[in-house]
């Protein structure tokens, strides 16, 4: 049974932690999902033959290899998503790029597994769209991997058209979908930016909430900084922290937020 003064300790040393993942990869870890972080990392340290103080001591010192780095960072993240989660936002994608006299390209920012960038690809190609590039980041390396593989469990909106068959109760995107929907490894608060200039859309829903709202408009400041006269950027209807920016215009909608570039 732990004593108080384990718990003590327990309670420094995932402190000790948020402050060094905060630090290292410059993402922040709020009071709600400590506890699973916490717990995740022990189950992570013990398979390492550690505990949660001596991996610390092994990170800080630069002793893990970039696969273990890469996995705490993937511990260290939300990754809560699914296939057309918020029809609205799809509808609103949808509608912007029946607008342009180009191929759409279109920034999904915080994809984790991928579900979101290939609902934007399903819903284009079913809106007529013949072309187009949809470029989903995420900070965790391993989100990235399984999302270019294009491999998923079945779902009823994920037909012939766009997905085959792949094992039991599996599909997998077929090539030429999967052609034009790409991933990036990226932590959007570091200071490289993302391969892809000039996005038309802009979207990031379900990741601005992990965040305080200072940093927030900051993640929200660098996408509006990408994006040219006429596009556009949208968020999830609670996410945007009364952000009030320059050279955007806030467009009429009550079910998300959706801002157009203007200067």
């Amino acid at each position: 049974m732990n004593t108080a003064d384990d718990l003590k300790l327990d309670e420094e040393v995932a402190n000790s932690w948020v402050r060094i993942i905060e630090e290292r990869f410059a993402i922040e870890i709020d009071e709600f999902r400590l506890a699973a972080f916490t717990r995740a990392l022990t189950s992570f340290a013990c398979e390492t033959g550690e505990e949660l103080e001596g991996l610390l001591k092994l990170f800080v010192s630069g002793q893990l290899d970039e696969a273990q780095r890469a996995y705490i960072l993937h511990l260290a993240t939300n990754h809560e998503t699914r296939f057309f989660r918020y029809p609205p936002s799809l509808a609103a994608i949808t509608e912007v790029c029946a607008n342009l006299r180009r191929p759409p390209r279109v920034l999904s920012v915080g994809c984790s597994t991928g579900e979101e960038p290939y609902s934007i690809a399903c819903s284009l190609l079913r809106a007529g769209h013949a072309g187009f590039t949809v470029h989903g980041t995420d900070v965790s390396q391993p989100c990235i991997d399984k999302a270019r593989q294009g491999i998923y469990r079945g779902h009823p909106d994920l037909r012939a058209d766009v997905a085959a068959p792949h094992g039991p109760n599996r599909i997998r995107f077929h090539a030429w979908v999967r052609d034009m929907v790409t991933f990036e490894q990226h932590n959007i608060l570091a200071e490289r930016p993302v391969n892809f200039p000039a996005p038309d859309v802009i979207i990031t829903q379900n990741m601005l909430i992990y965040y305080r709202v200072e940093t927030r408009h900051l993640i929200l400041q660098k996408l509006a900084a990408m994006l040219p006269v006429g596009g556009h950027l949208i968020t999830g209807p609670a996410e945007d922290g009364n952000w009030n920016p320059m050279g955007l215009k806030r467009m009429p909608n009550h079910l998300l937020n959706l801002f157009v570039r203007v200067a």
